[in-house]
């Protein structure tokens, strides 16, 4: 009888998770300042840097997807190609900054954000490493095994309550991050990345660059920059969780020309939306999380205020919470 790839995926995860376990701890003291900024940008970088290929398994709540994925450092620039293995068929090129997609269904985006396409694993951290450091303390605790491959392993610990503990595995000699896990409250495991086949550097065959379909090229948005701030006549933004900042804030029109405006935080590791909206009908405050994402939605004025994370629940309370109708609006 033949065993589905599934399960053997799954028990790879679950053996992987046996022989950390089994590594045990190779120090618990945190990095110094200058060990953990010099670790983020190495890893940063070497995703960008580093040739390699291999298949990569995404698990998120129930939702399990594998994809195929290409890299080649070319000098100045980098190529690269992703394509889904299971499920629908999806397919994404990128050669420096142009960008080709295949969608099935035909509903491509206008553009697509740099930042998206700056976080696709293994690209996980930002190269601005102050940011992100300001909300975790870095350890290294031991080492194991990913697809074969020895790898470092490190905890990013929250600083506070408003962000979830995070693990990596790192390849000690390029710094390729080899698999990433986002653990709950209780530690438990909430979202996962992890190669279960991996080659880093050697002779990659360019073939393999080779789009399976008819790919149709979208334009790079630039995002805003760190520097960005609401800057809207209706609202005023008081005091946010520690260490996020507003990189993106767009109004645009959804559904039946509803103006909506989007605000978008990021940590460096992990990022939350606030969507604005008219107010359609009366409403009571609501608060649910699925997987690792809370969701926060609570009437203001004349709008519904939602706000959507990778954060505790408590944290996308207080971000919606920071939000208040400026005194001149009459709809206060």
């Amino acid at each position: 009888m033949r065993i589905p790839s599934v399960w053997l995926l799954a028990g790879g995860v679950l053996l992987s998770s046996a022989s950390l376990l089994a590594a045990g701890p190779a120090t618990s003291a945190p990095l110094s300042a200058a060990e953990a900024n010099q670790l983020v940008q190495r890893v940063a970088n070497a995703p960008r840097l580093v040739s390699y290929q291999g298949v990569y398994v995404h698990q998120y709540g129930d939702r399990f997807e594998t994809v195929r994925v290409v890299h080649i450092a070319d000098g100045d620039k980098d190529i690269e190609r992703r394509e889904t293995l299971d499920g629908p068929p999806l397919e994404l090129m990128r050669d420096g900054d142009r960008v080709g997609l295949f969608l099935p269904d035909e509903a491509y985006p206008t553009s697509i954000d740099r930042r998206m396409m700056s976080k696709l694993f293994p690209r996980a951290w930002p190269e601005q490493a102050q940011q992100l450091l300001s909300g975790y303390v870095v350890r290294r605790t031991g080492h194991a095994r990913v697809a074969g491959v020895a790898t470092d392993i490190y905890e990013f610990e929250p600083r506070d309550r408003f962000r979830f503990p995070h693990r990596y595995w790192i390849h000690p000699e390029t710094g390729l991050m080899l698999k990433s896990m986002m653990l709950g409250v209780r530690s438990e495991p909430i979202e996962l990345f992890t190669f279960s086949q991996i080659q880093i550097g050697g002779n990659i065959d360019r073939k393999l660059l080779k789009p399976s379909h008819p790919l149709r090229t979208v334009p790079l948005e630039n995002g805003d920059g760190d520097a960005l701030r609401v800057q809207d006549p209706e609202w005023e933004v008081h005091a946010m969780p520690p260490g996020f900042r507003l990189v993106k804030a767009k109004r645009s029109m959804w559904g039946k020309g509803r103006p909506v405006t989007h605000h978008l935080y990021s940590d460096g590791l992990v990022t939350v939306s606030v969507f604005i909206e008219p107010k359609q009908r009366s409403m009571a405050p609501s608060l649910s999380q699925q997987g690792g994402m809370s969701f926060f939605s609570r009437p203001l004025g004349n709008y519904v205020l939602t706000v959507v994370g990778e954060v505790p629940a408590e944290a996308v309370q207080l971000i919606s919470n920071a939000y208040v109708l400026r005194e001149t609006d009459t709809a206060q």
